[in-house]
């Protein structure tokens, strides 16, 4: 009586049968692609190109949108004073405030807002020809232009001071600054941010008038 095969040589089998048509599968695809695509054809680029519209990115008209120097004037009205004072202590080593004190490494700085720099009404602080030719007369947006950044206003100019970056402690120095000036300017604001001031008081009035109607809400 003749042997019959068992169920495990049946799966061993079938499992050598499969991996061997796995491996033709993969050779002939192989062959396939060569036919398909030759190789002394070089593929320069995979997928789909996509095109980057000229000045994407970029502001109205395609033009690079230079943001500038953030304007501290209507910080002026929340700034403080005392505040003003502490970020002035960068200053000391160089400048004075008060009236009547002496100029040190730079010049006295009372009634330095909205001064007239061709007057050179510094005393007897020379004033660089840089400086001169950076700024006409100390006005808010000179001075916050100024203390962001001196060099940017006088690239020759005698002062060392880095500058400072944050717009608060800018719009803090001012205050302190006005506050050493006799007749500091009237802050004028620019027409959008007046528009945009009025706009917030307009709805802080309607805040407030809502708040009072709550209140009243069951008052006998």
């Amino acid at each position: 009586m003749s042997e019959k095969p068992s169920p495990d040589k049946f799966k061993s089998n079938s499992a050598m049968m499969a991996g061997f048509a796995a491996i033709w599968l993969t050779v002939g695809a192989n062959e396939v692609s060569h036919f398909l695509v030759p190789e002394d054809e070089d593929v320069e680029t995979f997928g789909y190109e996509i095109e980057i519209p000229e000045g994407f990115g970029a502001g109205v008209g395609g033009e690079v949108v230079d943001e500038g120097i953030v304007d501290v004037k209507p910080l002026l009205a929340a700034a403080s004073i005392a505040d003003g004072a502490k970020v002035a202590r960068k200053c000391q080593s160089c400048h004075t405030f008060a009236a009547g004190e002496r100029n040190g490494t730079g010049p006295n700085l009372h009634n330095i807002v909205g001064s007239n720099l061709a007057s050179r009404d510094r005393g007897d602080f020379k004033l660089s020809d840089s400086i001169l030719a950076g700024a006409d007369v100390w006005t808010y947006d000179a001075l916050n232009a100024y203390l962001e950044d001196p060099k940017s206003v006088a690239p020759k100019g005698t002062m060392s001071f880095i500058g400072l970056r944050k717009p608060k402690d800018r719009a803090s120095i001012i205050k302190f600054l006005m506050s050493k000036t006799d007749s500091p300017p009237e802050v004028v604001l620019d027409a959008v941010e007046a528009v945009t001031e009025e706009i917030a008081a307009v709805a802080e009035g309607v805040m407030d008038a809502a708040g009072d109607a709550t209140l009243s809400v069951g008052v006998p």
